[in-house]
């Protein structure tokens, strides 16, 4: 019994979030509801970074596992219903260039630090001046907005899934603001998360239940 409460204690909010993420898989499954499967799974790795950066991580090399392979369960559900749709230059143009900001930055800036070393291991700040961090501050969010925004100028994507793509913009944007409120002001960002995740669920649940043109298009119809 020691054991298993020394495990919930160290990766309780790890398997709170897997156990999300296969709840909704299997319940998709039963219910052959693609689209909220979707939709949910897409979220999750938010709720992490939020849970840990509000609360603080017992394992650092968990968290920093756990938070790449949700967000790769993240956008493979994005690439899943993006692909399906007719290809955009301006759209994967858009995107690509995203996509490049974001390596660029978290090479310079180092796997650790990319997911919060210095907020929750401990690491020592460091001030980071190498491109892109000689344009601007927070240069993976940029990246990401420019690469979640960039598939909304695909019309067909924008037209059937336009919720799932502004919802990850929208949650970058807040990522950006709890960096920037830093870890002394915990409480204020453990309300505020709490409240942007519920809201990110209701919608995400109501946008997925009401749209039939992110239903064909995830079944490769038209």
């Amino acid at each position: 019994m020691s054991r298993i409460r020394s495990i919930l204690d160290r990766r309780g909010a790890s398997l709170a979030c897997w156990t999300i993420v296969a709840a909704v898989l299997a319940g998709a499954a039963i219910g052959r509801e693609p689209v909220v499967a979707i939709y949910l799974v897409s979220f999750v790795y938010y709720g992490l970074y939020w849970y840990g950066f509000a609360w603080g991580v017992d394992s650092f090399a968990v968290f920093k596992r756990d938070a790449m392979l949700l967000k790769a369960v993240s956008v493979a559900a994005l690439a899943f219903v993006y692909l399906q749709a007719p290809p955009d230059i301006l759209s994967l143009g858009t995107i690509a260039l995203g996509i490049l900001l974001t390596a660029r930055a978290a090479a310079v800036l180092g796997i650790d630090r990319t997911y919060y070393g210095h907020e929750l291991a401990g690491l020592t700040e460091r001030r980071i001046t190498a491109f892109p961090y000689s344009l601007m501050s927070h240069p993976m969010i940029v990246g990401n907005v420019m690469a979640f925004g960039g598939t909304l100028l695909n019309p067909a994507f924008r037209a059937a899934w336009w919720p799932l793509a502004t919802l990850h913009v929208v949650l970058n944007l807040g990522l950006l603001a709890m960096e920037r409120a830093g870890t002394r002001r915990r409480p204020a960002i453990r309300l505020a998360g709490l409240l942007i995740l519920a809201v990110t669920a209701a919608t995400s649940t109501v946008a997925a239940g009401n749209d039939p043109d992110s239903s064909r298009l995830s079944q490769g119809t038209s």
